[in-house]
């Protein structure tokens, strides 16, 4: 075991709220370990809706989570304009809604008063025909609709750009390497045991240690004989490969819950359930009857839906705070930061609860607890600085694919990743070739990933440039992903084909709910073409 390095403070957790945590406390000038077992943002944060958004449906029983939502929604579209777009929503009114065209409409005139905080347009009220004009896949017998705006993200790139930061200025940041044990000096504790990915353990000290673990914050807690209590909620999304809507639109779920069709840039995710959750964190899985629920709500307010190929699902839990009673959807995303000295573990702080959309604040609250704690003079930066990418102005997309001779959706994709970086990460590979047709990542931009981006395997590769994310879901692309990845990480032929076949077996899990009849023949094309890598897996 390799000898205790000395931190101002650990933090535990990469998902968005640690990577937050830790990037404050460096502009602060701290010195920080951030720590992670998986990869950044592979957990809840990775499995949201990809929306910075304010939550009208709080409006009916918490205000603040929606008036902070929106605030903190408009610090990170500034910091972070390359991350983000807008995401239109029509919200339909059928025949027997709980609520009518009236009624909708005032909501959303409510919710006109929080858009201007995250820079958001107010809304609009379109009569059954215009609703149509501008989106005819809808129910024809339709009332009425309402429009809302919503800002998009993609949660994986806005974790890294905070880690990206973080390490800019000094944190030590580890993924794949995962805690098993806080340190104690009697009722203190003064640091953490971990093991990395090659097995080696090693021992941190540190004057505060942070738990940003989400949905495993009382796992974590326990370790040092504290406690947070949270009502852990699962929620599944349905993920097309194209948009199959002009517009993002909003259904009833058949119990009356409040359900998202959110028409991504180049992919739509339909979602999302809410349901307690008492299972395994580290293996949920999707039900076919939640693939169903899904789809039966749907149905109602876009007839077609089923007619359209989905290729995968994507499940997460919700580290939400504790409540008794409530139904799972009207839980409140209000979030507590916690000092467990009065718990005997003085030394320990965790923040649990809160939402994507208000990362920023709840990062900058829990920096602000552990400097009191430091007596530490220092203000948090983050509302302002730009994330990188976000320096300066990048060309545009087409002057870009001009000039590296890429096509214009390469060119476009890359600056939404790497912002005014983007010809850079270009430059690293010295190559335009693109991986796949149906996905365009360029290799120079995995070849980036692998050796700046903390790639270690194929699923991290994937959250960070999106490769096998298209409608391929790899079958064109894995095996040449993993001979790019594999020479830049020393990898063996073996290795390589190791790689590709976990990234397949893992991927396994989140297709299988949704492999129709067009979905099994896509399977058995795909099988062919990776010939042996499902070979012993019980899926052939």
């Amino acid at each position: 075991m390799s000898a205790a390095s000395p931190y101002d403070v650990v933090v535990i957790g990469g998902g968005i709220t640690g990577a937050g945590v830790a990037r404050d406390l460096s502009l602060r000038g701290l010195s920080v370990l951030l720590l992670d077992k998986g990869d950044w943002g592979a957990g809840t944060t990775g499995a949201s809706s990809w929306m910075i958004h304010g939550g009208p449906r709080y409006l009916e029983f918490d205000w603040d989570t929606t008036r902070l939502s929106c605030e903190d929604a408009g610090h990170i579209v500034t910091i972070a304009r390359n991350l983000v777009y807008r995401v239109v929503f029509l919200i339909p009114v059928l025949p027997h809604d709980k609520n009518n065209i009236e009624r909708m409409e005032t909501a959303m005139e409510v919710y006109d008063r929080f858009q201007p905080l995250k820079k958001a347009h107010p809304h609009r009220r379109l009569t059954p025909e215009e609703a149509l004009r501008a989106e005819p896949g809808l129910a024809p017998d339709l009332i009425g609709a309402v429009t809302m705006e919503e800002w998009g993200v993609d949660p994986h790139r806005l974790v890294f750009a905070n880690v990206q930061d973080a390490v800019a200025h000094g944190v030590r940041a580890l993924n794949h390497t995962r805690v098993t044990e806080l340190i104690r000096d009697g009722g203190k504790v003064i640091g953490v045991r971990y093991r990395g990915p090659d097995g080696a353990v090693a021992e941190a000290r540190a004057r505060v240690i942070v738990n940003a673990t989400g949905p495993w914050s009382p796992a974590v807690a326990a370790m040092a004989g504290a406690h947070v209590e949270l009502r852990p909620a699962k929620g599944i999304h349905i993920v097309y490969p194209h948009r199959i809507s002009n517009f993002s639109i909003s259904a009833e779920s058949i119990d009356g819950r409040d359900l998202l069709m959110v028409a991504h840039g180049g992919f739509t995710l339909l979602g999302t359930t809410d349901d307690d959750f008492y299972g395994d964190l580290d293996s949920v899985d999707v039900l076919q009857d939640e693939v169903d629920y899904l789809l039966q709500a749907f149905e109602r307010v876009f007839p077609s839906i089923r007619d359209y190929r989905p290729v995968r699902t994507t499940t997460g839990v919700r580290p939400t705070l504790f409540k008794w009673r409530r139904y799972e959807d009207e839980l409140s995303r209000r979030y507590q930061v916690i000092d467990h000295s009065k718990q005997g573990a003085d030394g320990l702080i965790s923040i649990a609860g809160g939402k994507l959309s208000m990362y920023r604040l709840m990062a900058e609250e829990t920096s602000d607890a552990v400097c009191r704690k430091l007596g530490h003079q220092a203000r948090s930066e983050t509302s302002t600085r730009p994330l990188p990418g976000n320096e300066s102005d990048p060309v545009a997309p087409a002057e870009l694919a001009a000039r590296c001779g890429i096509p214009a959706l390469a060119a476009m994709k890359l600056q939404m990743r790497h912002g005014s970086n983007a010809e850079k990460v270009l430059d690293e590979g010295a190559t335009s070739r693109i991986l796949c047709r149906c996905e365009p990542v360029t290799e120079s931009e995995l070849i980036h990933a692998a050796r700046h981006e903390q790639v270690r395997s194929l699923a991290d590769a994937f959250r960070r440039v999106g490769i096998a994310a298209g409608p391929c879901a790899g079958a064109a692309c894995i095996l040449r992903a993993a001979e790019v990845v594999g020479r830049e990480l020393g990898w063996s032929a073996s290795q390589k084909f190791d790689a590709a076949r976990d990234f397949v077996r893992g991927a396994w899990l989140g297709r299988a709910p949704v492999l129709g009849h067009a979905g099994w023949a896509q399977e058995e094309l795909a099988q062919g073409a990776m010939r042996g890598l499902m070979v012993g897996d019980g899926t052939s």
